[in-house]
């Protein structure tokens, strides 16, 4: 499911907040950043399981090398945490996070379950990092981090980036929008 931040007709799209930018609150936390994504991501979740077609998607998405044969019991906020924690992950690479994830679910139509969300999200954050960050490390540190051994680490970052079709420019304006969108989602939620 995209956690695409536009109005649209399309049943996998995350619909827009609007609130004042006087009543933005800042995101002074990566925390609260870390919660935001989090509670997005599990909004969609579960929105998407009551989607007509989620066992359809399922189905068709089980073959998919973003699918987990089981669902991680690692909640979604802690699996953020401990990738941000052992990468020291910049805010605004967190913001670039959505966008990727959100790219590579349009791009594929791929619909986020608790089988693939992990797997989208580490490697949104992992490219997110390559590009955005000033010092990255080498993909057996980030394979460790993520819980995949490093062959399949690979495997899964070289679909990711032929998914999204080696889109990894970030328009300043989409980056804004991004990151109003996560304000007006931390002040809706008081995070």
């Amino acid at each position: 499911m995209s956690v695409n931040i536009e109005q649209q007709n399309n049943p996998l799209s995350y619909d827009k907040v609007n609130y004042p930018d006087n009543k933005l609150l800042s995101l002074t936390s990566d925390n609260s950043i870390e919660l935001s994504i989090s509670l997005i991501i599990e909004e969609i979740i579960k929105r998407n399981k009551q989607h007509p077609l989620y066992k359809k998607f399922l189905k068709k998405q089980n073959k998919s090398i973003f699918n987990a044969n089981k669902i991680p019991r690692i909640s979604i906020l802690e699996y953020l945490h401990r990738i941000n924690q052992f990468s020291e992950i910049e805010r605004s690479t967190l913001i670039c996070t959505l966008i990727y994830l959100d790219r590579i679910t349009k791009t594929n139509s791929i619909m986020l379950t608790e089988y693939n969300v992990h797997r989208l999200l580490s490697m949104s954050i992992i490219v997110s990092i390559k590009f955005n960050e000033d010092e990255i490390f080498e993909n057996d540190y980030y394979s460790k981090i993520t819980g995949f051994n490093l062959k399949e680490f690979n495997k899964i970052e070289a679909e990711y980036v032929c998914g999204i079709n080696f889109n990894f420019f970030i328009k300043d304006d989409e980056f804004q929008t991004y990151k109003k969108f996560l304000h007006n989602y931390c002040y809706k939620k008081k995070c």
